[in-house]
């Protein structure tokens, strides 16, 4: 595993402007000066661990579900009752993203899975294998993320017998704007009727939901958190009607970062885990603190790391905690990458690499494409 200094290509700029990812700033996130190359054992390495850790994480889901202990997940009653019934039922997932730290030396280690709404998936399936193909044409990538979509929402459709899928999300958020774009793209392909709409533009007249077009919901693929909507005036009539909802409610057991210390207790010393607790326990040693149902970075706080001050507070500071060995990501001049790999309907099917100057990846991290070699 290494970090090389490419030559972006030259068409990249209007790529990016035409479909509304250049910034003004001409400092964009998708970024092709620099690209990671991994060896073909290498790849094997992040296939096979995302393949174990996706089955220990059900087995995890379903022991929580088991147990009843959504409380230490910080899920509400209304939501964990709703999530246990979609389980159960055996309702589907199509995507999510685990964050692995790898130095291409040692195991991969979960830091976390991002099972709910997961974005970075564009630049991921689509991007990097523009890059590869027009840059590195005699090059392989672990990337089957498109194909795999379209088979998942194609599989979805012939299973569900619904034919309209609405897309809901903030739009005028680029992350929610893209991905939203991006599934409509693939969904459609597999041949759904798509429609997309701000979320604040769903309705309810009081016998269904209502997109953009004032036709009632079918299905629907949202990036809106699931303990966000389980706080909405809807939420009732929305388990009551028991739509078909893409990611499922069950997705916020997987999403949890309160899945860590039980992934843990299930499965003590996996090398691709990282221990963790639900008490700051100094045993850890250096360790990361992390609210239970945060996103993008945000108040995780650093203890017994030696030169890591206290992070400002942020929108999650009053969750739920959870502690996590501290494992240093790697660095390459000066940049810290996380590997997230994408698990599509259950299948590991490619990774993309972001990477940060700070330890913690958040909104600062720039994207990077990724090659295999021989």
């Amino acid at each position: 595993m290494r970090r090389e200094v490419t030559a972006p290509r030259p068409t990249i700029k209007a790529r990016m402007q035409d479909i509304g990812l250049w910034p003004s700033d001409d400092n964009p996130y998708y970024d092709e000066t620099v690209a990671y190359v991994f060896s073909e054992s290498q790849i094997e390495t992040l296939y096979e661990a995302s393949v174990s850790l996706e089955r220990m994480i059900g087995e995890a889901v379903d022991h929580v579900i088991a147990k009843k202990r959504f409380d230490e997940l910080g899920i509400p009653p209304n939501l964990a009752r709703y999530a246990a019934a979609c389980r159960r039922n055996g309702h589907p997932s199509v995507y999510g993203r685990m964050d692995l730290v790898y130095d291409g030396i040692h195991p991969p280690k979960l830091l976390e899975y991002n099972a709910d709404t997961p974005t970075a998936l564009f630049e991921a399936a689509v991007l990097q294998w523009e890059w590869l193909k027009e840059r590195f044409p005699d090059c392989d990538q672990f990337n089957s993320i498109h194909e795999a979509l379209i088979a998942a929402w194609a599989k979805l459709k012939n299973q569900s017998g619904l034919s309209r899928l609405t897309l809901a999300g903030m739009l005028e958020e680029d992350d929610d704007r893209m991905t939203i774009a991006y599934m409509e793209d693939v969904a459609h392909q597999a041949g759904w009727r798509t429609i997309p709409t701000p979320i604040a533009e769903l309705g309810f007249d009081g016998r269904g939901f209502v997109d953009a077009e004032g036709v009632y919901v079918q299905a629907l693929f949202k990036l809106y958190p699931w303990d966000w909507m389980a706080q909405e005036a809807f939420f009732d009539r929305l388990v009551e009607l028991d739509l078909a909802v893409m990611e499922s409610a069950w997705r916020v057991i997987a999403s949890s970062k309160g899945l860590l210390p039980i992934l843990w207790e299930l499965f003590p010393g996996h090398p691709n885990l990282l221990p963790a607790s639900f008490t700051n326990d100094p045993a850890l040693g250096p360790r990361v603190s992390k609210p239970v149902l945060g996103r993008e970075g945000s108040d995780i706080q650093f203890m017994d790391v030696p030169g890591m001050p206290p992070a400002p507070e942020g929108p999650y500071a009053t969750q739920k905690r959870v502690f996590q060995a501290y494992q240093p990501l790697p660095c390459f001049d000066g940049w810290h990458p996380v590997i997230g790999s994408w698990i599509i309907d259950g299948e590991a099917c490619g990774v993309g690499v972001r990477e940060d100057h700070d330890k913690v990846t958040g909104l600062g991290a720039k994207f990077r494409p990724h090659r295999m070699e021989g």
